[in-house]
């Protein structure tokens, strides 16, 4: 993400579950992934890097920093990159923002931009930092402007990667028929709740992700996941009550959603009721769905310490898979040669007891790496875990099919400890398709080390004249 535009705020929506309907939405969720549902071209994977080699991050530049464009027309904007002195144009799109919050036009509660198609200084430009190209010199530009004449103006954005020192280019350009592609990385059915990129496919029934089929490697293959878990347990001071509570409880809404060539996003509303009169909120949540990753962030706000009432809470947050026996578990502290998933929970892997906010599940060239964040003030008083249950026979309902293997994911321990305060979070799902060993260390720091954007004022050059036809 670039400096200067916030990380962006995969959560799914429905009405509370019934068994029938949770087995009627499946069903309609298998026979869409079957049959698929439009004709247009599949979305695209990303190609080869530029400069910033980081498929994982997305550029979002506030277009109050593109220097005057505020009321320009969205779509008199193109985006290109040059590579070996060649311009071509490179997937982007306008998230239009109403202050702080991005405009989503579609869903049953659509929320619609103020001013639609007209680029606004809190608006976002997005990429893929990927995407970016080398500068360009002034005749490298001025015989691209002259290609898409007549320009009316065009901006230098460079994007820096803090990690490496590296540099990339993209320009924008202004015009009546700007550059365009119809090359996109996502997709997203929403009659179905289903998001489609080149490497996976992720599904979501009566408000929870239950389907997820990768092709990282080879065509698209069966689903693996069997449903997200959440799980918490919380206990009154004097041991008055006890609670348990899980994924299938409580309400979560789809709201609304915009789907663009670069990205995904969806917004969901989520409560739960507790008894005696206890009423929970998670408020408000997006989720942003890219070409290989799954990236959502949220904030919590809690005007008392929950220790006023509770002597004990702790949580569960993560995915129970259906069958990845022969994959491996990786995560701070597991030992040499990781935890083989094999639907055995031997002694090592329940004795595994860590701290730390990142898991990895490996698999020949494919893996999937989990990251969470969350602020000093959260970590200061919460124990952060990664978990692993590898078990074929255990039963944990509310589940569609029984067993482990495995359920990963992060517990939360002395939850009740947190004060009166602001915590925030962030939620990465990155899908690696040529995972060699070791290749999640310089990714971790990719994803906490944010990309930076600068605008230049640079003068346009001198355009030559098209060619003559």
């Amino acid at each position: 993400m670039a400096t200067g535009a916030p990380r962006p705020d995969a959560h799914c929506g429905a009405a509370r579950v019934t068994p029938l309907r949770f087995a009627l939405a499946t069903l309609l969720l298998a026979l869409a992934v079957a049959v698929g549902h439009d004709a247009r071209a599949d979305p695209a994977p990303l190609g080869e890097c530029g400069p910033i080699g980081r498929p994982d991050d997305a550029v979002e530049l506030e277009a109050g920093r593109l220097r005057k464009l505020r009321g320009t027309p969205i779509d008199t904007l193109g985006v290109l990159a040059f590579r070996g002195g060649v311009a071509a144009p490179i997937p982007f799109q306008v998230d239009e923002r109403i202050g702080r919050k991005i405009a989503l036009p579609d869903g049953p509660e659509p929320h619609p931009d103020d001013s639609p198609g007209v680029l606004d200084e809190q608006d976002l430009l997005v990429f893929m930092a990927c995407d970016a190209g080398e500068p360009a010199s002034d005749e490298q530009l001025a015989a691209a402007l002259a290609a898409a004449a007549p320009v009316t103006t065009f901006r230098e954005v460079r994007v820096n990667d803090p990690a490496t020192g590296h540099a990339g280019y993209v320009y924008v350009v202004v015009a009546p028929h700007p550059p365009h592609t119809d090359r996109h990385y996502v997709e997203y059915h929403g009659d179905v709740d289903l998001v489609t990129t080149a490497h996976y496919r992720l599904g979501c029934v009566s408000a929870l992700p239950n389907y997820l089929g990768l092709s990282l490697v080879g065509p698209l293959g069966p689903n693996l996941l069997d449903g997200l878990r959440l799980r918490a347990e919380a206990t009154l001071r004097a041991g008055l009550a006890h609670w348990t509570l899980n994924e299938r409880q409580g309400r979560n809404t789809l709201i609304a959603w915009k789907v663009g060539p670069v990205r995904v996003v969806r917004r969901s509303r989520h409560e739960v009721s507790i008894g005696l009169g206890i009423h929970l909120t998670a408020g408000v949540a997006q989720t942003y769905f890219y070409a290989n990753h799954v990236y959502g962030p949220g904030a919590m706000k809690l005007p008392f310490s929950p220790s006023v009432f509770f002597r004990d809470i702790r949580a569960f947050a993560g995915a129970d898979f259906r069958d990845l026996r022969g994959w491996r578990f990786r995560a701070p502290g597991t030992p040499p040669g990781d935890f083989l998933v094999d639907g055995h929970p031997d002694l090592a892997k329940t004795a595994y007891d860590a701290d730390g906010n990142w898991l990895l599940l490996h698999h020949d060239r494919e893996a999937m790496l989990v990251l969470a964040t969350v602020t000093p003030n959260f970590t200061a008083l919460v124990r952060l875990e990664p978990d692993l249950i590898d078990d074929a026979t255990l039963a944990a309902p509310p589940e569609a099919v029984v067993g482990s293997l495995p359920r990963v994911g992060f517990r939360m321990l002395d939850v009740q400890k947190l004060s009166a305060d602001r915590y925030r979070f962030q939620l990465w799902v990155v899908m690696l398709s040529d995972y060699r060993d070791g290749d999640e260390r310089p990714l971790l720091h990719q994803l906490e080390t944010p990309l930076t954007a600068d605008v230049s004022a640079r003068a346009a050059p001198a355009a030559a004249p098209a060619p003559a036809p």
